[in-house]
């Protein structure tokens, strides 16, 4: 098949993680035999080109903020009307503004179009509150021929909008496993001095946006309850996104170190003993699969989606939402109790391993043959 994938970025941009699935399905996809094509906004330096085989076409648009939206609607537009019948399934992967004109689009050309659904809860895409969400929920999801819910809870608000439950896939992320996977010893030392990091002291790793629903404040307080006299690192790798709101996150305090957002993020994953996934709403985190794959012990706010994933005491330690005093409490459990942090951390990889992009992509390319006439 020649499939088209619609994005907000794509490598070597500074992606997210609906970003980085397209990457490992566009791979993964290509190693089947299949053709796969992206096209995404031109950030500034960024130009068209292949990137292992993908063509990945970046069409320019207006920087004002008023009239970037608007300006790359039309020339993604003319882009598709020109290209669009080429390609046998289109598909999207965040339910943005995008999504709508793209789904109105294939209707029109009577082309199947494949929507995921990335984050969940009031900042996801199905309950937005922006002016234009009912868009979103009346065209981009009710129209598309299937929509890709990563979460129970993010099927649940899919049905709840209208969509009819047969349009509806539940498929999960995907991670590649070959990259993603415990270190021994040796390894964690040497990478920690290569990346500049204390060899001696226990290290608690955050990865991912620097933005309030993410819980990072909520992890900054706790860690400032118990710094005083820990001897551990808190490790804070990431960036804050263009539409996040304002959050202050330290370059250095006491125990806490910052570090920019890397594509080699396994490097920092091999070097620390905790994860911390402290979000208060979100679809399924690829930085907390990836974290479970290389082996560290997660400790994870209890939400629907990672409940799906994650159970309290057997593969990680969940505490309720915006809830500092039991983030600190439960952290010092996991930097006390090298048992403890031991065991879930193995219960975490094992169930990390029913999660390959090889599992994932079977179930995407499953769907797109019910869309694509032979």
């Amino acid at each position: 098949m020649n499939v088209l994938f619609f994005t907000l970025d794509y490598h070597p941009g500074l992606a997210g993680g609906a970003e980085r699935q397209a990457r490992l399905q566009a791979e993964e996809l290509l190693r089947r035999g299949h053709r796969v094509s992206v096209v995404c906004p031109r950030s500034a330096g960024q130009s068209s080109t292949d990137v292992a085989d993908v063509r990945v076409s970046r069409l320019p648009r207006i920087r004002h903020r008023r009239l970037r939206k608007l300006s790359y609607a039309l020339v993604l537009g003319c882009w598709v009307l020109v290209h669009g019948r080429r390609f046998d399934v289109w598909h999207v992967h965040l339910a943005s503004r995008q999504a709508d004109f793209v789904v109105v689009l294939g209707l029109l050309m009577r082309r199947p179009t494949y929507v995921k659904i990335a984050s969940a809860g009031e900042t996801g895409e199905v309950q937005e509150g922006t002016r234009s969400a009912w868009l979103t929920r009346r065209v981009g999801l009710r129209r598309a021929s299937r929509v890709q819910a990563l979460s129970g809870e993010i099927e649940g608000e899919l049905r709840a909008v209208g969509v009819a439950p047969d349009r509806i896939v539940r498929i999960p992320n995907g991670l590649d496993l070959s990259v993603f996977a415990p270190a021994d010893a040796r390894r964690r030392h040497a990478i920690r001095g290569e990346l500049g990091l204390p060899r001696d002291r226990r290290i608690v790793l955050y990865t991912g946006r620097f933005a309030e629903y993410k819980g990072v404040g909520d992890l900054l307080r706790a860690w400032e309850s118990i710094a005083e006299g820990l001897d551990g690192l808190l490790l804070l790798v990431g960036a804050r996104g263009a539409e996040d709101r304002p959050l202050s996150v330290p370059a250095r305090g006491p125990g806490v170190m910052t570090r920019p957002w890397t594509t080699a993020i396994v490097d920092y994953l091999h070097a620390a003993d905790v994860f911390v996934y402290p979000a208060h709403q979100d679809g399924m985190s690829n930085a907390l699969l990836e974290a479970m794959a290389c082996g560290l012990a997660p400790l994870a706010t209890d939400i629907p989606a990672v409940r799906d994933l994650l159970e309290h005491e057997q593969n990680a330690l969940l505490v309720p939402p915006v809830a500092p005093s039991e983030l600190s409490r439960e952290l010092l459990r996991f930097l006390a109790d090298d048992e403890l942090r031991a065991a879930v951390a193995r219960a975490a990889a094992r169930t990390a391993r029913d999660y390959s992009i090889e599992g994932v992509v079977d179930q995407i390319e499953l769907t797109y043959r019910d869309l694509v006439p032979c």
